[in-house]
Order: C-alpha cells, then sequence, then structure tokens
C-alpha cells in the first residue's frame, strides 16, 4: 500500500511540475520563435510561398494560451528584430542601415498593438551641420526605454576628423533628435583620439554612452548622459587604476544593430555598463593557464570586484571577444575564446553562471540562465520555465509548449 502511495505522490508532483498545452493550427505556417525577455515568447507565422508574405505574432506567456495575435506585412523578404528586456516595444526592421535617409520599421508594444511606418533622419542631422547619411557608418541600433537609438561614425576627410552621432528616435511620436557625441583627429596617431563609443546603459529614461580611453595618465572611461531628446546632461570620466584585464575585442550581443551588423571594435581592456544604478565594468583576468571573466562594481571611487565566472577551454593563442546584454537579474555576457559560451554575472551573487554554447545573435537571453532543457528554446517565468521545442517548425499545424517548474 505504501508503494502504490509513494508512485501515486511522484505521479501526482510529476503533473504539478510538468504541464503541456498546445497553440492550435491556423492558416499560416509557424516558422519561428522569438523572446521578449520579461513578457514571453513571440510565435511567427506566415505564408512561406508569399513573396513579403504577412507576418502574424502570436504572444505566449503564463496562461497556457495565446495572449493576443497581431499582424504586420513587411516589404522585404526578412525583417530584423531589435529587443531589451524592460521595454514596452519591440521593433522588426526593414533593413538595419537607413536607405535615403528613411528607416522601415514595424513597432509592437506590449499590449500587441502594431504600427508600420517609417521616420527620416535628415532634419534632425541639418540640425548638427552638414551631414550625409550616405557616408555615415552604423556601429550600433539598440532599444532604450524612450526611444529606438542609432549610432554612427562620420569621417571627414578634409578636417581629417570623425564624429560619432546618435540619433534617437521616441517611441510614441517616431520623431528624431541627433547628438552630436565626441569629435576625435582621424589621422592622429595619439592612444586618447583611438576610441569608440557606445551605449553603455541607461539611467532612468537617459542614455549613458561610453568610449574606452587608452592614454596612460587617464586611462579608463569617458561618459555622457544623453535625454531621448539629444540633450546632454553630463559629461565625466571613470579610471581604470587596479584593473588588469587582457585585451579583448567588443562586439554586439542579442538583438541589437551591432551584433546583427557584426560590428568589432578591438583593443578594449575592460568593457563598462551602466545597470541598476551602478557602473561595472568586466574583462577576463589570466592566472597561467587559467582565465575567468570578472566584474567590478564602482563604488567609493574605487572598482570593487562583485562577480567572477570560468572561461572553459582557454587558449592565451586565441583572439578574446567579448559582448553584454543587461537583463534584469544580471549582465549576461557572450564570451568567445578557443570557444563561444554565454556567461551571466548576478547583481547580488559573487558566483557566476556559465550556461554553455550561445549564439551572438541570440533571441533567447533566458538560456542564459540554465543548462537544463538543451537544444530547447526556453522562457523564465517568475515560478517556471515555459519551454518550447524548436524541432517543430516550420509547421502548419498546432505547436506544443510544456511549462517546467523552476
Amino acid at each position: 500500500m505504501m508503494k502504490y502511495l509513494t508512485l501515486l505522490f511522484l505521479a501526482y508532483t510529476g503533473l504539478l511540475s510538468a504541464q503541456s498545452f498546445e497553440i492550435p493550427a491556423q492558416d499560416k505556417t509557424y516558422y519561428d520563435i522569438l523572446e521578449w525577455k520579461g513578457v514571453g515568447a513571440l510565435l511567427l507565422s506566415k505564408v512561406p510561398q508569399e513573396p513579403r508574405a504577412q507576418v502574424r505574432v502570436t504572444l505566449v506567456k503564463d496562461e497556457g494560451k495565446s495572449s493576443w495575435d497581431q499582424v504586420f506585412n513587411p516589404m522585404v523578404e526578412e525583417v530584423h528584430y531589435i529587443a531589451e528586456e524592460g521595454g514596452k516595444y519591440v521593433y522588426f526592421l526593414e533593413s538595419l542601415e537607413p536607405k535615403a535617409g528613411k528607416i522601415f520599421f514595424h513597432q509592437l508594444s506590449i499590449a500587441g498593438n502594431v504600427k508600420s511606418t517609417n521616420t527620416v533622419f535628415k532634419p534632425a542631422l541639418d540640425k548638427l551641420g552638414k551631414y550625409n547619411l550616405e557616408d555615415m557608418t552604423l556601429l550600433d541600433i539598440v532599444n532604450t526605454d524612450k526611444a529606438l537609438v542609432y549610432l554612427f561614425k562620420h569621417e571627414d576627410k578634409t578636417k581629417k576628423m570623425y564624429s560619432t552621432i546618435a540619433v534617437s528616435m521616441t517611441h510614441h511620436n517616431f520623431l528624431c533628435y541627433a547628438t552630436l557625441i565626441a569629435e576625435n583627429v582621424s589621422s592622429s596617431g595619439k592612444v586618447e583620439d583611438m576610441v569608440s563609443w557606445y551605449v553603455a546603459g541607461e539611467n532612468a529614461e537617459n542614455i549613458i554612452f561610453a568610449a574606452r580611453t587608452l592614454a596612460s595618465k587617464e586611462s579608463g572611461w569617458n561618459l555622457k548622459e544623453i535625454t531621448p531628446k539629444g540633450v546632454e546632461v553630463k559629461a565625466f570620466a571613470i579610471g581604470s587604476k587596479s584593473l588588469n584585464f587582457v585585451e579583448h575585442n567588443r562586439i554586439g550581443y542579442g538583438r541589437r544593430g551591432s551584433a546583427l551588423l557584426n560590428r568589432v571594435e578591438p583593443s578594449e581592456k575592460g568593457t563598462l555598463v551602466f545597470a541598476k544604478g551602478n557602473y561595472y565594468v568586466t574583462g577576463i583576468e589570466v592566472s597561467g593557464t587559467t582565465a575567468n571573466l570578472v566584474s567590478y562594481t564602482w563604488k567609493n571611487d574605487s572598482w570593487n570586484k562583485t562577480a567572477s565566472s570560468s572561461i572553459s577551454n582557454y587558449s592565451a593563442k586565441k583572439t578574446n571577444s567579448l559582448g553584454f546584454l543587461p537583463l534584469q537579474e544580471g549582465i549576461g555576457f557572450f564570451v568567445k575564446n578557443a570557444s563561444a559560451e554565454g556567461h551571466l554575472h548576478f547583481f547580488d551573487n559573487q558566483q557566476g553562471v556559465v550556461s554553455g554554447a550561445t549564439v551572438q545573435q541570440t533571441n533567447n537571453p533566458s538560456r542564459l540562465f540554465t543548462a537544463e532543457y538543451p537544444n530547447n528554446f526556453v522562457v523564465g517565468l517568475p515560478t517556471k520555465w515555459l519551454v518550447f521545442s524548436k524541432s517543430q517548425l516550420p509547421v502548419k499545424g498546432a505547436v506544443k509548449f510544456e511549462y517546467m517548474q523552476r
């Protein structure tokens, strides 16, 4: 009798820890799934044979059914998904690079509303000066809280100067604002001119831009805080004294333009990120044949160690690459040396997590939190995992999801 009750208990608890459900078939073919971190899974469907086929987006999260369906009509075969955690919007861009001074996009709100339109950069750039968009190099696209931010580099060969320019398009009205982040001498051999600006984080609705400076007396980071409408709030610097990182290439990670464009900025010694109200710097520290990814936070005018994780199969002969992904729980990293792997450094735990193989252009950031359910798409919900086998795709039929206890 006791054995029977034990088996019954195990079967019952198994049902509690795993629950399956289906999203029913429709008139389109399910072909891809994306994570909107903090919101749920976006299941995409279309008619594959149709050129420029209408795309249906189905949100799946924690009710055991779809929360909403919405459609948009792209003018191209492939759209580019741009997303960050915590935002009220994600974007499907018709192209990464502006075309004829415009960007064409489909904005999807957290409520399931879609707006398909375009915006023009030229009026905003004209307020800065004579910048020809066709001569500008696109460095990144970042979906911040209040605006979609494009970061460009422009070289003036006559003046032998290059400029770093940000154009922010506010989410609610699609108006553009341009800001000159910095100017540097393009022909200079001085290390203080060899800087590359990037979006390092957000302070409330303001955007933090950072650049690594290598001049020996001022080694560290220059920083600027800019509003979504392009107004500079403050500019300052943080030093790198006491840090001992080896060099890495800074690359994009996740659904940012820098990752999708494969932009590489070489010879960084630590990547600085602003998150949860603090400045963090992360880099690779090597001792003999052992290497660790180590994070520090800036407090009381000094760097204090906060998290560490071991890099697998490290080789000093291989090039190091590092990309970052801000998350609610911590900062995710793409680390590439002999192999590529995902690391997660929590804000409240010194022991970092290595989740194993990952891809630079990941559309599934929750994969950083667990090595369980390998080869599956996982979405982290407050008390459970939403698990989906991508082997089901493409299919013109119902698809199956599972909830697994965390």
